[in-house]
């Protein structure tokens, strides 16, 4: 499952399906998943959490995704994606939901991986703390303009005196223990950098590079 944390100010509709295109970004991609990605505060400023950070509020949030999938493929066993893997995607103002869904969402080996859109402003330790505890079992992706380069370098000063090394360019797979950051440089403008960055449609490019979880023979990491 592939949970999406969209930034602000954003609505589903407007946003997420049509400016940013991450429905079909994913479904051009060869990542064996499904996609689900709740609403937040509707259009407005605000970089809460919602109810994320409550203590295991975003396993029941994947207890109920797994559900709503289950009928929507015609009355599936809901245990079946109640035990589905995650990956954890989130853009601009999504890092604090996710930074609570890592530190007390509840999901714990459940998830399998980070990426972070230009979405690193706040709760480093947060973050740095997710990474330690499960830097063997999992891979952390964050990309970046000079809009959260600070965060990013400040998360990066955090894994070095914890002794965890990094990445700093993109890589061809994202593997478990990977640990990479891209600095996009001045090509690359925050408000677009979902469906432009320092590729176009970076979504795509990602999943394509998560290892294990590709269908058939595409993706440029094969399983």
């Amino acid at each position: 499952i592939v949970v999406f944390f969209h930034g602000n100010p954003a609505t589903l509709a407007r946003d997420v399906i049509d400016r940013q295109q991450v429905p079909r970004q994913f479904a051009e991609s060869h990542l064996n998943a499904v996609l689900v990605a709740p609403q937040f505060a509707v259009d407005a400023l605000d970089s809460s959490a919602g109810g994320f950070w409550q203590d295991g509020a975003f396993l029941r949030y994947l207890r109920e995704a797994a559900l709503h999938l289950a009928r929507l493929q015609g009355g599936a066993d809901r245990n079946d994606f109640a035990r589905l893997p995650v990956i954890l995607v989130a853009y601009s103002g999504g890092y604090l939901p996710a930074a609570y869904a890592l530190q007390v969402g509840g999901a714990g080996k459940r998830i399998r991986g980070v990426v972070l859109l230009d979405a690193i402003y706040d709760e480093t330790d947060k973050f740095a703390d997710w990474i330690t505890d499960h830097q063997d079992s999992t891979f952390f992706f964050s990309a970046f303009t000079a809009s959260s380069a600070g965060g990013n370098g400040a998360l990066q000063d955090l894994l070095m005196n914890q002794g965890i090394m990094f990445f700093t360019e993109p890589q061809r797979c994202l593997d478990k223990g990977d640990v990479v950051f891209v600095d996009t440089g001045e090509g690359a403008v925050h408000a677009d950098f979902v469906s432009h960055a320092w590729v176009d449609d970076p979504l795509t490019w990602v999943f394509d590079r998560i290892a294990g979880f590709q269908r058939g023979s595409g993706g440029a990491c094969k399983p």
